[in-house]
């Protein structure tokens, strides 16, 4: 295989007027023509001497164009004849017919044997020009390698005894830098030459040596594929081009045995732009790291926030619930105390919810412990009431099975059950709407407990429904995003599942489902 530095010269090289042979050739077979005529109808040989001038058309007509076979076939046949007819006249015997017959089919058969001959060079030239044509045309750079002085040093080192070839190489470097310098570079194709900064074939490189740098390592590698004539040899490295520049390169070829060793083309790819591009990735993934981290310690800190709102508000409503029954004109010191009980309990919740919001983010381990789920929602009501009531608002409890029990934590299942009520109060603000109701309804199937908390409210819009879990998507003009998010963790934490969808009778239902002990 050869690669064409000019596809023009190529073509050139197909046509007939490429083809004429040299003048002395010429004049070589015109003498022989004349002396085969000559001897022919001058002397007395009884054989068909003319069969001769099939020499003539091998002489004249080697690989040359259709014409020129036609008219070198034309001469010698016309010397045929007219010798035949110069000796014999209008009286010629059957034998001496017989020989002009076999002169002129000989005649025949070499100028269409010849012929065949040139169809076939042609359509091998063309074949051979457009497989040059379709690798100059290629984006990957394609060079030869003479593969055959490394397979000769391999040979010598295993004739002297060496058995283990890898261990050679790493205790002998030097047989790997001398390796390398016999490998000649037999062609290069047209990519070859832009990618190397080279202008022409005659100025590219002549040994691999010539354009690795010394560290190079990749060499050892194919000094074992040789070895071991693999199928496909492959490798990443670094070659210097022209002007010096270091080339980031990924390299293949086959060494296969039924392959020669003489001219192995090897694929060159470029890959200097994927490895700038593995850079600014690095550089991008590093920095999307310190983004990422900011953005936990910012999540982190709006989860906190969001989780103890509802306890801090608490903390502010039994305070100013037992100031108000102190500043009567007769104090109610049993309200005021039950208010401090209540603000005890608030503070306490806080300290709660900050830990376990903590664990939350950190995946710590939850707390779990067999918890009353009848109890929980029935206390967590209680403690909503207040809320629900100031904001004119009603709260309901149904259920269906009394002792639902379930293995979890007790803390983070009430803040679910607290973030629920605050979202179906905040769906339900609209000033016009008449009634405002929360229900919640518990039951039990199989091992499934099932919680359903419905509001009156307005729904959810149809184009909103699957973004509202996502953290810091929120519908509310002040609203932070983190409310369903974090219910959908603890619930998740508990293996179970959380769904919102539109009430059919007006209104979101939010349904949960966890694992019950039974």
């Amino acid at each position: 295989m050869a690669f064409a530095a000019d596809p023009a010269a190529s073509m050139a090289a197909g046509t007939g007027a490429s083809r004429s042979l040299p003048v002395t050739r010429q004049v070589a077979a015109a003498l022989l023509a004349v002396a085969i005529f000559w001897a022919d109808t001058f002397t007395d040989f009884g054989s068909a001497f003319a069969t001769l001038y099939v020499l003539v058309l091998l002489l004249a007509c080697n690989r040359a164009a259709r014409a020129h076979i036609f008219g070198w076939s034309a001469v010698c046949a016309l010397f045929t004849v007219a010798s035949f007819a110069f000796v014999h006249g209008m009286t010629a015997h059957a034998d001496a017919t017989l020989r002009m017959v076999i002169s002129l089919g000989a005649n025949a058969v070499t100028t269409a044997l010849l012929l065949h001959r040139q169809a076939v060079d042609d359509r091998a030239t063309r074949g051979e020009r457009r497989h040059e044509d379709t690798l100059n045309s290629l984006a990957v750079a394609i060079w030869e390698h003479d593969f055959r002085p490394v397979a000769a040093a391999i040979a010598a080192v295993r004739a002297a005894g060496v058995e283990d070839l890898p261990a050679f190489l790493d205790e002998n470097p030097d047989f790997i830098v001398s390796t390398r310098s016999l490998v000649r570079i037999t062609d290069v194709n047209e990519t070859a030459l832009d990618l190397m900064g080279v202008p022409s074939k005659q100025a590219f490189f002549e040994h691999l040596s010539d354009f690795l740098p010394e560290s190079d390592a990749s060499f050892r590698e194919c000094i074992l594929a040789i070895d071991e004539r693999r199928d496909m040899f492959q490798a990443e490295t670094q070659v210097r081009a022209a002007n010096g520049e270091p080339i980031d390169i990924f390299v293949a070829f086959s060494l296969s045995p039924d392959r020669g060793l003489d001219r192995v083309p090897g694929s060159i790819f470029d890959i200097r732009q994927r490895k700038r591009l593995e850079m600014t990735v690095e550089r991008t993934r590093s920095e999307l790291d310190k983004v990422q981290r900011s953005a936990a310690l910012g999540a982190m800190s709006a989860m906190i926030a969001h989780e103890i709102n509802q306890p801090l508000t608490a903390v502010q409503g039994f305070a100013f619930s037992a100031q108000r029954w102190i500043e009567r004109d007769v104090p109610d010191l049993d309200e005021a105390r039950q208010a401090l009980a209540g603000l005890h309990d608030a503070v306490l919740n806080v300290h709660e919810v900050m830990q376990r919001v903590r664990n939350l983010v950190g995946n710590s381990q939850t707390e779990n412990a067999p918890v009353n789920l009848h109890t929980l929602i029935r206390n967590t009501v209680s403690f909503a009431s207040r809320d629900v009531e100031a904001q004119g608002a009603r709260i309901s409890f149904s259920h269906c099975a009394p002792e639902v029990m379930i293995l979890g934590d007790r803390v983070l299942l009430k803040h679910l059950l607290l973030n629920l009520v605050a979202n179906a109060l905040q769906a339900m603000e609209t000033p016009s709407r008449e009634e405002k109701l929360i229900e919640i309804d518990l039951s039990l199937a199989g091992n499934q407990a099932s919680i359903i908390v419905r509001d009156t409210g307005p729904g959810l819009p149809a184009s909103t429904r699957e973004k509202l879990f996502e953290p810091f998507f929120t519908t509310k003009p002040v609203g932070m995003g983190l409310g369903l998010s974090i219910c959908r963790s603890i619930v998740e934490l508990h293996d179970g599942q959380i769904t919102l969808a539109n009430h059919p009778e007006g209104g979101t239902r939010v349904s949960l489902t966890l694992p019950a002990r039974v």
